[in-house]
């Protein structure tokens, strides 16, 4: 017997797409105006993960403060740095 798709599951008004439809999809860069694709795909500074040794006062520091510190670290990290 057949199982039954789990109806929580299933959306009837967006239907998987068949082999066809995506042989025939393109890049959203190719069929976007140009404009509205770089607003749609920026984004503000890149981040990196680095390891970094700090003065474990400073950490803690920054950590005491709350929650977010890698945020309020970074920012000051761009404020020393002459980035903003």
């Amino acid at each position: 017997m057949a199982r039954r798709p789990d109806p929580y599951l299933t959306d009837e008004e967006n239907p998987e797409l068949e082999a066809e439809a995506i042989t025939r999809a393109r890049p959203a860069k190719d069929v976007l105006p140009s404009g509205l694709y770089e607003a749609l795909t920026r984004r503000g500074d890149e981040t990196v993960s680095v390891t970094l040794d700090i003065d474990c006062s400073v950490l803690e520091r920054f950590q005491s403060a709350g929650p977010n510190w890698r945020e309020r670290m970074n920012e000051a990290l761009k404020k020393a740095s002459g980035g903003r």
